[in-house]
């Protein structure tokens, strides 16, 4: 993200700038240039709601006079899509895209929109195209020569999400990034005034929401989002000496107010008494209560809990790097981790006959073994920094990862299970990397292993519903960390490599990939490559056929949850 300074002059540009968006779709010349300008202004909302929670947790109960319904409902939008990704903990680049699926929702009908707003009746060709305004906005982005991703696949379910996100009926709905769409569309649509329809305060329209939904990751969404707006109560009402005060921020032992009169602001007051905030719209031009007072030095800086992970990663490295000779080295490197110690106790467990948990740091290592303890505490340290990165589909990743580990565990059940760290802990890195670098292209689909045409064999990228890593991010960060490692060079093969040249080691993980995908995801058919790979690797661990593998997996009770 490019270096940000907030200013009043960036605020009042949001609603230019949105304004300027919304008419594109009017000036077909102007088409190829709507990603970048899109890209640009979701950027903007972003590092504004990162520097500014409070004032634009304002702009929610704010709307602007000088500009049109549309104006101000797509700002909410995407203010609402920051609110929820923020209070998720979801890294910036993510959120931006979000908020450019925000942008486009009313990209190609600002002027129906904001005549519908008015209550006149729209023509039949208006009608039509409010209601297909998606399908033109994809359009658009197509002839811009925007790649097919994410933002498109949210726009053509987000009408079908908005209608089944609440109702009699529990309607599944899996994609958990158009549901965060879809909840600010439907927040911001309740709460942006509207003559001769009700406007909901931001708590009604919550609340409304929460009990309206079966969906479980709306409602911790929600819940997330009321905690947010808690945190930064920017915009809510109080009553301070019998005169109506907008609260400007939280302190550590009161309120920073600004006194309201006919919702123009006329003086700012610290107090330390405590209030119950109240909500309610705010129609106004003035320009001091919509962007500057926001700038006031007296207003804290918002809270960052960012972690600083070098020491892990240093300590990744040097487990890959050094061959230890002894336990008490890998202990001294680990030792700073106390954090790690149960996860370890509970890695170890499955190198127990008995399943039992060690009881010291030193009883995990000396259960696997001096070869495989460095690749196992790697492991241990890159699910603890996995399990701290948030993203929509965090459960099902972890349900996938797990799912991984039982199956290489089933898969050398028979023979070679001295090798299971060697196999697993690549698939560990590899999901590290992908939460990391691919987080806006991560599905919950599981891609076909179909590759007869391909000349590589198949991506881990498939079991998380895209095509292929960054080949080139990807072999920086392997050889970064784990250059020492045979088995991590072997993933990385598998991922660049022909399949033709593959090693022995790399020809075992793509098995396990293809394992992987063959049993999650939908019924497809092997090419002949894939067919005689699987025999001879399954052969090699003692299967005799696929089938049986499969029914042994199945026994060993996979128990992967993905909806």
């Amino acid at each position: 993200m490019s270096e940000f300074k907030p200013s009043p002059a960036h605020l009042k540009r949001l609603f230019e700038h949105t304004h300027q968006a919304l008419r594109l779709y009017y000036n077909k010349q102007k088409w190829p240039a709507i990603y970048p300008t899109l890209s640009q202004l979701a950027e903007r909302f972003v590092q504004s709601y990162h520097h500014l929670p409070n004032a634009l947790h304002a702009h929610l109960q704010f709307y602007a006079s000088d500009h049109g319904y549309a104006t101000n409902l797509t700002v909410n939008q995407c203010i609402l899509v920051c609110a929820f990704c923020s209070a998720n903990g979801y890294d910036e680049d993510f959120t931006e895209e979000l908020v450019i699926a925000a942008l486009s929702d009313h990209l190609c009908c600002s002027n129906e929109t904001n005549k519908a707003a008015r209550g006149e009746a729209l023509s039949a060709q208006e009608t039509k195209l409010v209601k297909l305004r998606h399908q033109f906005a994809i359009t658009m982005l197509d002839t811009a020569n925007v790649p097919q991703g994410q933002l498109q696949r949210i726009l053509s379910r987000l009408d079908k999400y908005t209608s089944a996100i609440t109702g009699n009926k529990s309607i599944p709905l899996y994609d958990n990034t158009s549901i965060l769409v879809t909840l600010a569309k439907r927040i911001a649509k309740a709460i942006t005034p509207r003559p001769k329809i009700k406007t909901f305060t931001i708590v009604q329209a919550l609340k409304s929401l929460y009990l309206g939904t079966y969906n479980e990751f709306a409602q911790l969404s929600l819940s997330a989002l009321a905690r947010q707006i808690t945190i930064y109560p920017g915009g809510s009402l109080v009553n301070y000496k019998g005169q109506q005060a907008l609260v400007l921020c939280a302190t550590h032992d009161g309120f920073l107010l600004v006194l309201l009169d006919n919702n123009n602001a006329v003086g700012m007051i610290k107090t330390s008494k405590r209030f119950i905030p109240h909500y309610r719209p705010i129609s106004t031009s003035d320009r001091k209560l919509l962007f500057s007072i926001w700038f006031n030095e007296q207003i804290p800086k918002p809270i960052r809990t960012h972690q600083n992970h070098d020491a892990i990663w240093q300590a990744i490295s040097n487990l890959g790097q050094q061959q230890f000779l002894e336990f008490k080295a890998i202990e001294k490197t680990i030792k700073p981790f106390s954090q790690i110690t149960y996860a370890l106790q509970q890695a170890a467990r499955q190198y127990n006959r008995q399943g039992q948990k060690a009881s010291t740091v030193r009883h995990c290592l000396t259960m696997v073994g001096l070869d495989t303890a460095g690749l196992l505490c790697q492991r241990v340290l890159l699910e603890t920094l996995i399990s701290q990165l948030r993203h929509p589909f965090a459960g099902d990743i972890w349900h996938k990862y797990n799912y991984l580990n039982k199956l290489i565990m089933t898969l050398l059940s028979n023979e070679h299970s001295e090798q299971f760290e060697h196999f697993l802990s690549p698939f560990t890195a590899a999901i590290y990397f992908i939460l990391a670098k691919h987080s806006c292209a991560i599905r919950r689909l599981v891609k076909g292993s179909t590759e007869e045409l391909n000349d590589k064999s198949i991506s881990i990228a498939h079991l998380f519903g895209f095509d292929r890593l960054d080949e080139i991010h990807f072999s920086e960060f392997t050889n970064r960390y784990f250059a020492n490692s045979p088995s991590h060079q072997a993933f990385l093969e598998t991922e660049k490599a022909e399949k033709s040249t593959l090693s022995n080691t790399a020809r075992t993980l793509v098995v396990i990939k293809l394992l992987a995908t063959y049993t999650l995801g939908e019924t497809q058919a092997l090419s002949a490559w894939q067919t005689q790979l699987l025999n001879d690797v399954l052969k090699e661990f003692q299967w005799l056929s696929l089938e049986q593998f499969c029914d042994a997996f199945i026994a060993h009770g996979p128990s992967c949850s993905i909806d």
